[in-house]
């Protein structure tokens, strides 16, 4: 189900249709496509033939390659922001005049109902299939990505709203302390340039975590943060975290901090390939894990501040983030 032939999203409809009637909406994801002999590209992509029981999930998706600049003529923002001590969302619909040039779309089936659309078969069909294509020509069919858009039978496109995490429980514990952030501030003035530049190293995968939309990834890089701060894996990180609540047992963070239920987290995704999700209580743990050992290895005072949160009672809606 790949062809290298330019068509309408109304085209990709019914031969999808063809295949199952129950198809009948679709998303899409757009790309630059910068294959160096672009000619030898979609003549690859023609040759190809892959059975939708080929996909690991057993739910089809296609390629097309063409000039697709008017498959979204429109974009959307949204932005939140408190207004008069209320939460809002505002959300912008600009016009999008895209370049009049060659790109790659990979387009998969979704269920779409009355409740709502669910994206995850869709989404892991696309995901196969770009990992497939990039056994032959690594990432330059696909180098940057351009848009997202859904579409129905008819081909009729809309565009799926940007995802926004509402702010829970865990995000709204505070360390309110301007005294401890001058302190920390002050001390870091002092230290030797390899332990400076192992922080910067370490706030540059912090930071890459509170921007990060896959919570996979951001959970990779809140957990890369603190191998870096601590020059070594879990165990490293237990220790670590342990001592700078004064505790030469390193069960304490486990028992304590909830630090095995974060290892078991980082141990099913690492050696599974499973997550399930990072709650808002979790990402603030991992958080504060962070600034306890760098406040311990800094030579300040412990502040306990991911014990703070374990006994705030925010624990015990742990896991029930949606609630």
């Amino acid at each position: 189900m790949i062809e290298a032939k330019q068509r309408t999203v109304a085209d990709i409809a019914a031969m999808f249709a063809a295949e199952d009637p129950a198809f009948n909406y679709f998303h899409a994801e757009l790309f630059s496509c910068n294959p160096p002999e672009p000619q030898k590209f979609s003549e690859f992509i023609s040759a190809l033939r892959i059975k939708r029981g080929a996909f690991p999930n057993s739910h089809p998706a296609t390629v097309i390659v063409g000039n697709l600049a008017a498959c979204v003529p429109l974009q959307s923002k949204q932005v939140m922001a408190v207004i008069e001590g209320q939460l809002r969302i505002f959300s912008q619909l600009s016009e999008l005049k895209l370049p009049e040039c060659e790109y790659l779309a990979v387009i998969s089936p979704i269920d779409k109902t009355d409740a709502g659309t669910s994206y995850g078969r869709g989404i892991e069909s696309i995901n196969f299939l770009r990992s497939l294509i990039a056994l032959g020509f690594g990432k330059l069919p696909f180098y940057t990505w351009v848009a997202d858009f859904d579409f129905d039978a008819k081909g009729v496109l809309a565009l799926p709203g940007e995802l926004i995490r509402m702010p829970m429980y865990g995000d709204l514990f505070r360390i309110v302390d301007v005294a401890l952030t001058n302190e920390i501030t002050e001390r870091l003035a002092a230290q030797q340039v390899d332990y400076r530049n192992r922080l910067q190293r370490a706030c540059t995968f912090f930071d890459l975590a509170l921007d990060q939309k896959d919570e996979a990834f951001r959970f990779s890089s809140y957990w890369i943060a603190l191998e870096i701060i601590v020059g070594g894996k879990s165990d490293a990180i237990r220790s670590k975290l342990s001592a700078a609540y004064g505790q030469k047992n390193k069960s304490f963070a486990n028992e304590n901090l909830f630090f095995k239920e974060i290892e078991r987290i980082r141990n099913d995704l690492i050696h599974k390939g499973a997550f399930g999700m990072l709650t808002s209580y979790q990402e603030r743990l991992m958080q504060l894990y962070f600034w306890d050992i760098v406040i311990h290895q800094i030579g300040l005072k412990p502040r306990r501040l991911a014990l703070l949160l374990a006994r705030s009672g925010l624990g015990s809606v742990l896991n029930r983030d949606s609630i």
